[in-house]
């Protein structure tokens, strides 16, 4: 398995070095989830940028296609070379030759068609070469948008001599989920609908609430972590409920029920719900913040009577001045647990929203 960092030292014994890519400011929700799924078997190192989390892992590679809170893990191995144009050399090109036969390893045959390179000076004439001799090499076509193999070439993070290789270990980005058949503007990013679930400490006896639900993302995030006493979505949107309908379809999750509910006027008794999950609108692509001023007041006094005493809430949104200041009026009813920051990437830039996690009193 050529993806280990420095050949220099390797044995056949020696953890693979992968960097986990994740939504910065979910770090920690993500080294949770490496922790508890492979335990010893993995060591998250310290991380050096925001949104990365380098990792030794000791284990058959396939096991980290399956998390569920990052964005993509790449493998990762570093060049002891002054310039990328080194990498054309015959021993460091066999080596990259090999990493890449170990990633496709890792799927079926027609899994990769094509590949990119990412990395500054896309189209110098030696990033060219490059590029013209790996198409010729490895029989993938050579795109510059969305390819299946992904090759990142750049400085090390942690020295200044060398060269990183990172490739992706899967075609698409793991957050862009099989079930996701129908994509709604402003739709959740499922990596932090499912770190929002985990946050809420899911139980198998869980009554679960997801207030206006959009494409049903968060539901069934939460269905993927394990079962449910109920998982219901409610949303007013007809255009909404009908892309909730297709997602939900293709999950396999027949135990989700959607309604037409208006979330400030739940047909609900009190105290009925274990868990209430809600991706906001952040009154950007999606609504309004003149809409959010009688929206989020509703919303949040209504989530207090369905929810039973001990009950969380877990929510996101980037109107946060808004959000934060109707939490502290219902302070009677709800304690504030934890507030995360992230950094979701929208349109060639960022969102800023946090996720709130509120306790019913």
């Amino acid at each position: 398995m050529k993806l280990r960092r420095d050949e220099r030292t390797e044995t056949d014994g020696d953890p693979i070095t992968c960097e986990v890519e994740v939504i910065p400011g979910l770090e920690q929700v993500a080294a949770a989830e490496l922790h508890s799924r492979f335990r010893k078997r993995v060591t998250v190192l310290p991380a050096i940028k925001e949104g990365l989390l380098p990792i030794l892992f000791d284990g058959d590679l396939r096991a980290l296609l399956d998390l569920e809170t990052v964005l993509a893990v790449y493998g990762q191995r570093w060049f002891p070379v002054p310039r990328p144009k080194a990498l054309l050399g015959h021993a460091y090109f066999t080596t990259l030759l090999s990493m890449i036969d170990a990633v496709r390893e890792l799927h079926r045959p027609d899994a990769f068609r094509s590949f990119r390179i990412s990395a500054a000076g896309q189209d110098s004439s030696v990033l060219m070469r490059l590029r013209e001799t790996l198409e010729r090499e490895t029989g993938l076509e050579d795109v510059s948008d969305e390819g299946d193999l992904l090759i990142r070439l750049r400085r090390p993070l942690d020295r200044d001599d060398g060269w990183d290789v990172l490739l992706r270990l899967s075609p698409r980005p793991l957050s862009a989920r099989s079930w996701r058949v129908c994509n709604l503007v402003g739709a959740l990013n499922a990596s932090v609908a499912q770190a929002m679930v985990r946050l809420c400490q899911p139980q198998p006896d869980d009554a679960v609430l997801n207030i206006a639900c959009g494409s049903a993302t968060l539901l069934i995030e939460r269905l993927l972590f394990g079962p449910t006493r109920a998982a219901l979505g409610c949303d007013t949107d007809p255009e909404a409920l009908a892309c909730a309908h297709a997602n939900v379809q293709a999950s396999g999750f027949s135990t989700i029920s959607l309604a037409d509910w208006d979330a400030g006027k739940l047909p609900m008794p009190d105290a009925c719900i274990d868990t209430v999950l809600a991706d906001l609108p952040f009154g950007q692509l999606v609504g309004s913040h003149d809409r959010n001023l009688a929206l989020y007041p509703r919303l949040l006094r209504e989530a207090a009577r369905v929810t039973i005493r001990g009950g969380l809430f877990a929510s996101l949104t980037q109107d946060m001045r808004l959000w934060e200041g109707i939490i502290a009026d219902a302070a009677a009813d709800w304690t504030l647990d934890a507030v995360l920051p992230i950094k979701m990437p929208s349109g060639g830039g960022h969102l800023h929203p946090r996720i709130y996690l509120l306790r019913r009193k």
